[in-house]
This record gives structure tokens, C-alpha cells and sequence, in this order.
């Protein structure tokens, strides 16, 4: 099984339009750095692959070090030579991202790229070892804190840095937003055809709306959270003039063939059918997370999705943020909660 199968339960999904892509659009990367949250699969396996083919040195931040470790053997194999260093880190921990932060910072002089990466998908409520629901903290909180904790890195180094966030069409479906009292107290609400009926589960939530499984609210609502945090972080740069420094950016994977629909089936059964029949592969996924690494066009808070008309596969192209992706007001409520989740001011 490959790695265009392995997240697709044994169907095929082509690479369309990746390779031709990677020859055409990035440049030699020799002496940049760039870290890769959850890099040892999905759309963070192929950003990975593609910068490294260009010579970049990509540190591979994961939680499953066995995993990166098989990883990156595959991408040493397709691309001889290639740098490419390990470091744990688990975004379901937050001591783990603050040793993580220490490493780097300790080993490395300099930082070009922050792929804010990776992600999980309509997970149960659990909570952290932290206190918080594992998708908020997995997907915006730890990147929040990592953002943070290496910014000086960033900003320092010789060019212009760039913080990636990688968010999802999940942020403006069904008027999702943040609201942090969600966060510190989710309830679970039901479809109009109650809590344990069939057709429930038969048809995707963004069809009958969000109501119909919390988890998918709370996904919703952390990837909204990836586009707010740039948002945030827009605006604290171009109040700086730090924009030859550092630049944020948002993008969108569309609808890809990833592992995090292995994980999220039990919330959606049918993504059988629609990983077979709908969605494009990982690494035409990854092209919107590499188009904002590399674009020369870049410019402060862009957004970056596939090009067709529903957004939901296609080479990438810039577009932009949706409903509550907007909301300047909801940027401030969610980077001062963030803040106090994290028990530190970010210092920007």
C-alpha cells in the first residue's frame, strides 16, 4: 500500500497536479530552514518531500517518532542528500511543545518556514493533559504557543520568515465561529432526527449543519481558529512594520486524501465514498500549504485553497477567508484566550 492508498481504505487517489507543480513554482531552498508540524504524513508528508527536494532543511516536528523516523527514510529515498532532522513534539502536550521550542531553538540559528500543520478531525470531547478539548489544542492552541516561543527565531533571521496556518473549508461552513465558552464547556447537541437515529450518521454534517455532531462544531470552530490567529498576527506585524521581517498566512488543503479521516470515519461513515469518488490526493493537498511557503507574490494575512470554483480540489491559487475568517473582534477575544490558556503573553 502507498502513500496515495494508505489514507483512502485501499483506493488509488492520483497525484494530479504535485509534481509538475514542485518543478515549476519552488525555487532552491539551499540554507533555509522551515519546521513542519505533523510531518510524517498527509499533506505535512508531501510539503515535506517537495521543500526538501529543493534542498531546505526540514525539521519534522511529530508526536510518533517511529512514524517520522519511517517517513523520513521515504522521503531520503526519493530525494538523495535530502536534511531532514526529528524532534518530538506532541501538540496534545504543552510541556512537549515547550521542549520542542527549546531544542530548536538551542540547535538551529535561523528559521524561514513555520508549517502550522498538523491537525486532528471530529475527535470525541476529550480533554488534554492541559485542560482543553483535544482539537482545540491540537490544532490552534500548540501552535499558538510554538509561534510564540520561537518568534524572536524567526523575525531574526536574514529574509522574510513566514508562519504558515493550515485551516481547513471547516471555517466558514454553517456560520461556525469561536466562542470561548464552548471551549471551556462544550455540549453536545443532536441532528433534527434526534440522537441515535441512523440517518444521522448517513449524511455529512455540513448538510443538516453542525448541530448534528459537537465534534464536528469543535473542529469547525478550531480550524476558524487557524484563521484568526492569522488574522491576529496580521495585524500585530503591519502595526510593527514588520512585514520585511515576517510574514502570516492561512491556507486550505480543499478536500485531500489524508489519515485524518481514518480517525474522524466514526463521525462520518460514508468518507469511503467520498474519498473514492471526490477527493484529490495528499499531495495535491499539500500544494496550497507549499504555494504560501514559496509564493514570491505573498503578501501579510494571504489565504491560499485549490483553484475550483467549490475550492475543494485543483492546483492552488490565493483566495480567502470566509464568514467569522474575518471578524477582527474575534481575532482579539480568541489571541487574548489563547493567552491565558497558555499562562503567557505572546509579546507582540
Amino acid at each position: 500500500m502507498s502513500r496515495s492508498d494508505e489514507a483512502n481504505h485501499g483506493f488509488t487517489v492520483p497525484n494530479v497536479h504535485y509534481d509538475a507543480w514542485i518543478k515549476d513554482n519552488i525555487p532552491d531552498m539551499t540554507g533555509k530552514v522551515a519546521i513542519i508540524t505533523g510531518a510524517n504524513s498527509g499533506t505535512g508528508f508531501w510539503a515535506a518531500a517537495a521543500l526538501a527536494s529543493k534542498h531546505c532543511t526540514i525539521v519534522m516536528a511529530c508526536r510518533n517518532e517511529k512514524k517520522a523516523a519511517h517517513a523520513k527514510a521515504e522521503i531520503m529515498d526519493l530525494h538523495k542528500g535530502a536534511m531532514i532532522d526529528i524532534i518530538r513534539m506532541d501538540n496534545m502536550d504543552l510541556a512537549s511543545v515547550r521542549s520542542f521550542a527549546k531544542k530548536f531553538n538551542a540547535k538551529y540559528d535561523r528559521l524561514d518556514l513555520l508549517l502550522n500543520n498538523a491537525g486532528v478531525m471530529a475527535q470525541q470531547l476529550v480533554e488534554s493533559k492541559d485542560g482543553h478539548d483535544i482539537q482545540f489544542q491540537t490544532n490552534h492552541l500548540s501552535h499558538f504557543l510554538l509561534t510564540k516561543l520561537l518568534w524572536d527565531k524567526l523575525v531574526k533571521t536574514d529574509g522574510q520568515a513566514r508562519v504558515i496556518n493550515h485551516s481547513s473549508m471547516f471555517h466558514h461552513l454553517m456560520g461556525t465561529t469561536f466562542d470561548r465558552n464552548r471551549m471551556e464547556k462544550p455540549t453536545y447537541t443532536y441532528g433534527i432526527f434526534g440522537k441515535n437515529v441512523v440517518i444521522n450518521w448517513i449524511f455529512f454534517p455540513m448538510f443538516v449543519g453542525f448541530a448534528m455532531h459537537d465534534r464536528w462544531a469543535r473542529y469547525g470552530m478550531s480550524k476558524l481558529c487557524n484563521v484568526l490567529f492569522t488574522l491576529g498576527l496580521k495585524e500585530r506585524i503591519q502595526k510593527q512594520d514588520m512585514t520585511d521581517e515576517i510574514i502570516a498566512l492561512t491556507c486550505h488543503p480543499g478536500i485531500a486524501s489524508t489519515n485524518l479521516h481514518n480517525v474522524a470515519g466514526d463521525a462520518y461513515p460514508n468518507w469511503k465514498i467520498v474519498g473514492r469518488d471526490y477527493a484529490q490526493s495528499a499531495a495535491d493537498g499539500s500544494l496550497p500549504l507549499l504555494m504560501a511557503a514559496v509564493s514570491e507574490g505573498a503578501s501579510n494575512g494571504d489565504f491560499y485553497g485549490p483553484a475550483s470554483s467549490g475550492e475543494d480540489k485543483g492546483p492552488p491559487r490565493k483566495t480567502q477567508a470566509f464568514g467569522n475568517g474575518n471578524d477582527a473582534n474575534l481575532a482579539s477575544e480568541l489571541w487574548d484566550y489563547s493567552e491565558e490558556c497558555i499562562e503567557e503573553d505572546f509579546g507582540i
